[in-house]
């Protein structure tokens, strides 16, 4: 992935920018980097699972994480249904889903 932030008691936080994910739907189109394709959302879904397993544990004082954990399942799914085309053979399908999976990270500014 492409960037590492640090973050108090030695969590580390890999950054998924769109343009990282525009990148790997332009690899999908060369067949001897699928595996490395594959790594590289399996690296994804980690990440976004991580999140959203933090987000679902006790509520912080601040507030609650509903709109967080929404979005983070959604992400979760997409990347699931990514790996699974991409099992498949269908790459066409992982690149749309891809696609769709940039325009979570657009109000992010990511």
């Amino acid at each position: 992935m492409k960037g590492t932030l640090d973050i108090n008691r030695g969590f580390r936080v890999l950054i998924i920018s769109k343009r990282q994910v525009e990148n790997l739907i332009h690899k999908l189109d060369d067949p001897t980097k699928l595996k490395h394709c594959r790594g590289e959302v399996e690296k994804m879904l980690e990440i976004k699972s991580a999140l959203l397993w933090r987000a679902e544990g006790p509520q912080p004082c601040c507030g609650s994480c509903g709109q967080i954990k929404t979005c983070l399942t959604s992400e979760v799914q997409i990347l699931e249904e990514v790996l699974n085309a991409l099992d498949e053979g269908n790459i066409s399908q992982a690149s749309s889903l891809l696609r769709d999976y940039t325009k979570h990270l657009e109000p992010l500014g990511q």
